[in-house]
């Protein structure tokens, strides 16, 4: 099973388990190509907070983007475990995940996070008008540090 496809009710709309396999398949993918891939998934006005970054429209959050594998990082690997709807049919979704990080440093970091994300129909295919990700950097900091 996909590491990228995680728990969900019954009721959520199969195109947004495939926009998350799919989107966190980029966001573990430290090319050129998956970078303006990873941005084009969020409207082009829209909002991205990851911790305590905030990136408003595409060209924002690519420079965000970039700026996530410019540091300590070497690899990340999502997994992700549920997704949780607002309601049937709704596309505002709570998700929950951890993602593995190997680090330029040798080390190897797991970190829980949870994410909320409101998504949108933009030109036939789902995006995100907005996307906000919880989790605790300390960890990653900390196996700098070591």
């Amino acid at each position: 099973m996909s590491t990228y496809k995680g728990s969900t009710p019954s009721t959520i709309d199969p195109r947004i388990v495939d926009f998350y396999a799919e989107f966190y398949r980029i966001s573990d993918d430290p090319s050129e190509q998956s970078h303006t891939a990873y941005a084009d998934s969020v409207t082009k006005d829209g909002t991205l907070i990851m911790g305590l970054k905030k990136a408003q429209g595409y060209d924002e959050i690519l420079e965000l983007r970039k700026g996530l594998w410019s540091g300590p990082v070497k690899t990340r690997k999502h997994t992700l475990k549920q997704i949780f709807p607002f309601g049937e049919g709704s596309k505002e979704v709570m998700l929950h995940g951890s993602v593995d990080y190997g680090l330029k440093n040798g080390k190897d970091v797991n970190v829980e996070w949870a994410g909320r994300a409101v998504l949108v129909e933009d030109g036939g295919k789902l995006k995100m008008r907005e996307y906000q990700v919880y989790l605790d950097s300390a960890p990653v900091v900390n196996a700098m540090k070591d």
